[in-house]
């Protein structure tokens, strides 16, 4: 299990925030090259993981499909992430898609081998298209992790459009992420931040930004 901690930031830009982040006493350091990320989430015809996530349910689910790299409907080794949070703490489980690559022509197809992972059969309903740019940090001690991201659109989930991603949602997301048992020792990451914790849920500000 694991803490995931956020800060939504109006007015910075990704490479400013990163300068902030070089600068962290705890020693940060660029841990992966930067890439682009990209999502096709899922929820049930009733919307169960966005409103789970509306009211802050203890116990919830999120599901998606992830895949990097450029171009967008080129989806090159997709995997499945169902994501489980109780409380604060959360954790996450990876199911590598067998059969690939894929098109976003193969919607239906897709949709299908996620339900047949899961077993979810129909209550599993493609949502939302998401991409943004992500670069990767980690401390010193190697027990904070760290994510920027920046250029975040979205768009509604369908297999073919001229426009993919025709909404865009500004700013830059800073996401801290640790094990439980580090928690003690968090005050120093958060303290040398000039800026406040938010909640921040990319599904849950795109379905907002996309379908009102």
């Amino acid at each position: 299990m694991r803490y995931e901690r956020k800060f939504r930031l109006e007015d910075i830009s990704q490479q400013a925030a990163g300068l902030l982040v070089r600068m962290h006493p705890a020693g940060f350091r660029q841990h992966y090259p930067a890439r682009w990320v990209n999502n096709l989430y899922f929820d049930s015809p009733a919307y169960d993981a966005f409103q789970d996530n509306a009211s802050g349910a203890p116990q919830r689910a999120k599901y998606r499909l992830r895949w990097y790299g450029r171009p967008f409907e080129h989806l090159q080794l997709p995997v499945l992430e169902v994501k489980w949070k109780e409380g604060e703490a959360g954790s996450k489980k990876a199911f590598p898609l067998e059969n690939g690559p894929f098109a976003l022509s193969q919607l239906d197809e897709l949709a299908g081998h996620c339900r047949h992972i899961l077993g979810l059969g129909k209550a599993l309903q493609p949502v939302l298209f998401n991409s943004y740019y992500r670069s990767y940090w980690i401390a010193a001690d190697a027990r904070f992790r760290l994510t920027i991201d920046s250029s975040m659109c979205f768009g509604p989930c369908r297999a073919t459009s001229s426009a993919l991603l025709p909404y865009t949602l500004p700013g830059t997301v800073i996401e801290v992420k640790y094990p439980v048992n580090a928690d003690a020792d968090s005050d120093l990451i958060f303290q040398n931040f000039p800026f406040r914790r938010t909640k921040s849920s990319k599904y849950a500000s795109g379905l907002g930004l996309v379908y009102g």
